[in-house]
């Protein structure tokens, strides 16, 4: 990495020793393009034996007019008349400025390996974004103190997106930013744009119908009572909810309708004595459109608790798709999801796959084998529709007989935690290494 320097003069200079950028020999006081972010200014090319290899000085015009952080150790990319430094990578974490300040704490994880990243690497919220002046105002990580400082910085060569805007009135802004972001850099915005429960099924349909449960749209209470008719057992979901919000149960026996839900971090069943009984209830929590209703997958229950499993994996440093670890998740006793937040715990796959299921070393590996196929094709599918992903989360079903089932993907935030709640640290630093290299390559690097 090259250390960038100020020169105190007047002009639009960028003075290295000779033998020290590849590519720039030819531009000796010749003008070149420089570009930081999405601004770039002109400069004329010197070279000079008295500076150490590792400098590059540039004139204080045009540390200005690019914003350029001296505190960061960058790399120089020279390509057809123009030189990058960078990489510049902004990760838009949250929806406020005050949110993103009490959790700046935790994303230290992704600079634990800045040395192999290097450059500019900044945390930002929607409130930090100001289109106008295409500028961010965040936290850049300073590698010397190892601390963030609140900056003003010009939008990044990079964006990645862990944001969670879904069911919050910051939806509509949040996709506005990011479109613009999307006009401005192209292919250098990732894990965006977002598609709820809906959009996934009806996109894995075709390819992957053998692992989905059926599903469709909620218009009216009708569709409910067809499905019920159909299966005895269905899950009411919210197209954009997470961590097992707003989720309902309904079974069927005979006439009676049996409804479980959580509300307010609570527990409640209600029971129904006919079709017409339940109208009202489905009526008072379901808006048409905004849910969807699905045939209930029969996971392995295992002392009172459900059982999925999650599947992560991050692009690596080639743009390459990696498993990085398998979860079981096991639900609280008697809940109707396996969500963690909702009182359940994880382990690595195959030791749930072992003592749950019973399974020898070969079949153990044969399952994650498969769980890792399907991960692939769902991303595949996706990407072929225009999403850009650089990491995910896909949650799996799996049945007394191992048949796997797709149940949701997860690809707003989807959070490797679950990693360091399994006990499996490494995979959670790698998650989070895996994503800043392949920003680092997205940027030319």
């Amino acid at each position: 990495m090259y250390v960038i320097k100020p020169y105190e003069k007047k002009g639009q200079m960028m003075i290295v020793s000779k033998s020290t950028i590849p590519g720039l020999v030819g531009y000796l006081n010749r003008q070149v393009r420089l570009q930081f972010g999405i601004r770039s200014v002109e400069v004329t090319i010197h070279f000079s034996d008295a500076i150490k290899k590792e400098n590059v000085y540039l004139s204080t015009d045009v540390l200005k007019q690019l914003r350029l952080p001296l505190t960061c150790g960058y790399d120089l990319v020279v390509q057809g008349g123009k030189v990058t430094i960078g990489p510049f990578i902004g990760i838009l974490c949250e929806l406020t400025n005050r949110k993103l300040t009490e959790m700046l704490p935790t994303y230290s994880s992704f600079v634990k390996g800045y040395r192999y990243i290097g450059g500019a690497i900044a945390v930002f919220s929607i409130e930090g974004i100001q289109k106008e002046k295409q500028t961010i105002t965040g936290y850049l990580y300073d590698p010397e103190k190892n601390s963030w400082e609140v900056k003003s910085l010009p939008f990044p060569a990079v964006v990645m997106s862990i944001a969670e805007p879904s069911l919050t009135a910051s939806w509509e802004v949040f996709h506005e930013h990011m479109k613009n972001f999307e006009s401005l850099l192209g292919g250098r915005v990732f894990n965006y744009p977002h598609f709820s429960k809906w959009e996934m099924h009806q996109m894995l349909r075709s390819e992957l119908k053998e692992h989905l449960p059926e599903t469709t749209l909620y218009t009216n209470v009708e569709n409910i009572h067809e499905m019920l008719n159909r299966h005895g057992n269905i899950y009411i979901k919210p197209l954009h909810g997470r961590l097992g919000k707003r989720i309902f149960n309904v079974v069927k026996n005979g006439e009676q309708i049996k409804v479980k839900y959580d509300e307010k971090r609570m527990r409640h069943e209600e029971v129904f004595s006919s079709n017409a009984d339940s109208h009202l209830f489905f009526q008072k929590h379901l808006i048409p459109g905004a849910f969807l209703i699905q045939q209930t997958i029969p996971l392995k229950m295992h002392k009172g608790s459900v059982i999925d499993f999650r599947v992560m994996v991050a692009k690596n440093e080639k743009g390459l798709w990696e498993n990085l670890g398998i979860y079981s998740r096991y639900g609280a006793r008697g809940q109707i999801v396996s969500n963690i937040t909702a009182g359940g715990h994880t382990e690595i796959a195959r030791d749930t796959l072992k003592t749950v299921w019973k399974l020898e070393d070969k079949e153990i590996q044969r399952v994650e084998q498969e769980m890792e196929q399907i991960v692939l094709r769902s991303i595949e599918v996706l990407e072929n529709q225009g999403y850009h992903l650089g990491n995910i989360g896909v949650d799996i079903g799996l049945d007394e007989e191992c048949h796997m089932s797709i149940i949701e993907i997860n690809h707003q935030n989807p959070d490797p935690y679950i990693a360091l709640m399994a006990n499996d640290r490494l995979a959670f630093y790698k998650c989070r290494f895996q994503l800043m290299r392949y920003g680092r390559y997205l940027g030319g690097f």
